[in-house]
């Protein structure tokens, strides 16, 4: 996605108009990461709610800004600011108010099914669920649905990334309550609700804090049936808690039940957001950084090469017109103020190093006026005097020494020349003591310089 760039300036301090914002709509629940640090900028969760990703530059100033009492018409002017370019991720949170834990295959898919209007893929295998599935559990009352969220199931090593679930836990990180599914046909239930909890405590201790509510399912087989009891005190032991319901999600026995239950018992849970994840700032412009903040780098590979990184000082060159002289004399300012051209010196930085910062490249040179001119322009000048010319750069002979032209000794004997002397010698009218007095014969020709 790309914005519009803004209208450029025109004449008598007219400035350009600004370009319109560009929005890119994403679902409630969206968390926008840095692509390369995968560090997080911000999570939209509800509708409305907007996020800056990526700040467009300000207008650069023309030759008014810089305007003074003595230059009246500067031959200077700023490039504007280019706005940020960057890559983002884009990870979907869905928000649910119940979200469904448990081992493959314990009957979860079947339970929304019964719940609500979804129709996930069910069959009598593990890992039928591969991706998550919504459904929207409508109680009867007005305003009184629970949204649920199934994930694939979890199994023993999935904190280490073993089987899927693992990969879907961050979808019911917004959850108010989890209902863990229960397997009453596993050979061993009380096992498997331990396995759960204890990789849901190495994956994300908050997550794994968060209120549960316990289903024993599958009561409609016999042998379930028959040691219902004793599975119930002993889950109920495990979990440390008496929020435990059995169910068949097959025959949908006492799961409108638990519907109210789970509605009732989430509408009673505090709103608790998730910890405050490392954050990455995208309003701030580069402009806006710490212009003390930049890094000189040299390989000895490489003898009297530079390259000179920073936010600050990069948007500087990237703002520069090159192709103004004075734009080029205040860049060579800007690096002295910065303290840059002193640490380059510092370092051992001479007269013709090669500086890069950005993609500008030019020679080092401290002290001089214009230092600082890229080698295209350079280039561009080559090409101009090879036009003037006729196509070729013919080296012009030194010019032969004359008295007369500066340099001369006419530039040492400056005073006024009257004529020669006993020693044949130059005789000044600096040297006569009292001009006045000197009598003039008629036939005298007097030089002056």
């Amino acid at each position: 996605v790309r914005a519009r760039s803004g209208k450029n300036g025109i004449g008598k301090g007219k400035i350009g108009s600004k370009a319109s914002d560009e929005r890119i709509p994403v679902p409630p629940g969206t968390v926008v990461r840095e692509l390369l640090t995968q560090k997080v900028a911000g999570e939209l969760k509800i509708d409305g709610e907007e996020l800056l990703v990526a700040r467009g530059g300000r207008g650069g100033r023309g030759n008014e800004a810089f305007k003074t009492a003595r230059y009246t018409a500067p031959k200077l002017a700023e490039r504007g600011e280019p706005g940020a370019s960057r890559w983002l991720g884009l990870e979907l949170k869905l928000v649910a108010d119940v979200g469904f834990l448990g081992k493959p295959n314990a009957g979860k898919s079947t339970l929304l099914a019964a719940a609500s209007a979804a129709r996930p893929k069910i069959a009598n295998y593990p890992f039928t669920t591969i991706v998550p599935n919504l459904g929207v559990c409508d109680i009867g009352d007005e305003g009184a649905g629970i949204v649920l969220c199934d994930i694939p199931g979890l199994i023993e090593g999935a904190s280490s990334g073993v089987g899927l679930g693992i990969t879907f836990l961050r979808h019911i990180q917004r959850c108010k309550v989890i209902l863990h599914v229960v397997d009453g046909t596993s050979e061993d239930p009380i096992g498997d609700f331990n396995t759960i909890n204890a990789e849901l405590k190495k994956y994300d201790t908050f997550l794994a804090e968060k209120p549960q509510v316990v289903v024993l399912n599958k009561i409609d087989v016999t042998e379930v049936k028959e040691r219902q009891e004793e599975l119930l005190a002993q889950l109920k032991e495990a979990a440390g808690h008496s929020r435990v319901l059995p169910i068949s999600a097959a025959t949908k026995d006492r799961v409108k039940e638990l519907m109210g239950r789970l509605k009732k018992f989430g509408d009673a849970q505090p709103v608790v957001d998730l910890p405050e994840p490392p954050q990455v700032d995208f309003t701030q412009a580069e402009l806006e950084s710490d212009s003390d903040d930049f890094e000189i780098m040299s390989d000895p590979a490489y003898p009297g090469q530079w390259r000179v990184n920073g936010d600050y000082i990069e948007q500087v060159a990237k703002m520069t017109h090159w192709e103004y002289p004075e734009a080029i004399e205040r860049f060579g300012r800007q690096l002295e103020a910065l303290g840059i051209a002193g640490e380059l010196q510092r370092r051992g930085a001479t007269d013709g190093d090669l500086v890069m910062v950005d993609k500008f490249d030019f020679e080092f040179n401290p002290g001089m006026t214009n230092p600082y001119i890229p080698y295209d322009l350079l280039e561009k000048d080559l090409l101009y005097e090879e036009e003037r010319s006729g196509g070729m750069l013919v080296e012009e002979p030194d010019e032969e020494w004359r008295p007369y032209r500066s340099g001369g000794f006419l530039d040492d004997d400056s005073g006024e020349l009257m004529g020669f002397n006993e020693l044949d010698d130059w005789d000044s009218l600096d040297d006569v003591e009292e001009l006045s007095a000197f009598e003039y014969e008629d036939d005298d020709d007097i030089w002056q310089a």
